[in-house]
């Protein structure tokens, strides 16, 4: 059955489009509309089941209750969570997630970016590349509101809710070379995005002050469009290179390297430790043994929709700065 519209509903009636269109939206009174009439409205839509076009409604008030939340892949456990959480926040205040994944290319960010805009989403919460940085000073320069976690761009002035990149990669390779760690690689992705070219910063840092031997060979940089082969690929130089602990600027790649490790280097399992920026639940159980830094999740999807939040809602430019301390989780 065709749905009604108040053009259908008007015109069974009798009415006129302006009656029937005050009365449902609760104007009846106010307009001096006769309570039989708004009771002869309102019991036919009752009767049709009338449904009002959310879209048409939501033009109209100039917003469409929706949040873009941009990821570079949101299978990722650590964006997955961020969402799911920024997902139930932002029901509590009346909207709905829309998400897309860049898989770290520019060309579909900025397609993402243009749908975004398009759909006229009320505001973003996004992981940017930032790889095209005009379309993103384009949008801040429009007023259009935004809030960047997990990366950040020296360059670019906004609002961002990160943690402390350099930091808490230090403390953890500390830890592990007071543990016995005395070669370590480290195996990351895109090291032109800043906060993973912090972490490689503070890996590089930890071993220059404890006097160990730092070989850039034993820096490794994943392919991400083949990232499972390609970790697997480069783990097997850290291997074949006799390397006694793996530093990982993701989850992911910890994550793919538990696996290489159980299938092409069994025999070195029980020698060689894993140190991964971001947790999973995977490191409670997992050979090799993952100490990991668990970002604190609850706190970045409630800062981001609070500072969305009062982005949208103010006449004037918010630009707010949050640093987070992640945990250390200690399983070696």
């Amino acid at each position: 059955m065709k749905k009604k519209s108040i053009k259908d509903i008007a015109q069974e009636l009798g009415l006129s489009k302006t009656t029937v269109s005050f009365v449902l939206n609760n104007k009846g009174d106010e307009k001096k509309i006769s309570k039989k009439t708004q009771e002869r409205i309102l019991d036919y839509v009752r009767e049709v089941n009338y449904q009002p076009n959310q879209i048409a409604k939501s033009l109209k008030k100039g917003t469409t209750n929706t949040i873009g939340y941009l990821v570079p892949d949101i299978s990722n456990p650590f964006y997955a969570k961020v969402g799911r959480l920024i997902e139930d926040l932002l029901a509590d205040k009346g909207y709905h997630l829309i998400i897309g994944s860049t898989d770290e290319k520019q060309e579909k960010e900025e397609a993402l970016l243009n749908m975004f805009e398009n759909r006229q989403v009320d505001g973003l919460i996004l992981a940017s590349s930032f790889e095209n940085l005009s379309r993103l000073e384009i949008l801040s320069a429009q007023g259009f509101p935004m809030v960047f976690f997990d990366r950040e761009h020296p360059d670019f002035t906004g609002n961002y809710i990160l943690v402390e990149n350099k930091k808490a990669m230090k403390k953890a390779v500390n830890h592990a070379i007071k543990k016995g760690a005395g070669k370590i690689g480290l195996l990351s992705i895109t090291p032109n995005i800043y906060s993973l070219n912090l972490r490689i910063e503070g890996y590089k840092e930890s071993l220059e002050e404890n006097n160990l031997n730092r070989d850039d060979n034993l820096i490794r940089i994943v392919d991400n469009a083949r990232i499972k082969e390609s970790t697997q690929e480069q783990l097997t130089y850290l291997m074949e290179n006799d390397v006694d602990t793996v530093v990982f600027t993701n989850n992911q790649l910890a994550a793919f390297a538990v696996w290489a490790m159980n299938i092409d280097h069994k025999d070195k399992i029980q020698s060689v430790k894993f140190v991964s920026f971001d947790n999973l639940e995977l490191f409670d159980y997992s050979n090799p043994k993952v100490n990991s830094i668990a970002q604190p999740i609850d706190w970045i999807a409630k800062y981001a929709v609070d500072i969305l939040n009062d982005v949208m809602q103010s006449s004037e430019r918010v630009s707010k700065r949050i640093i987070l301390e992640p945990k250390l989780i200690e399983r070696l």
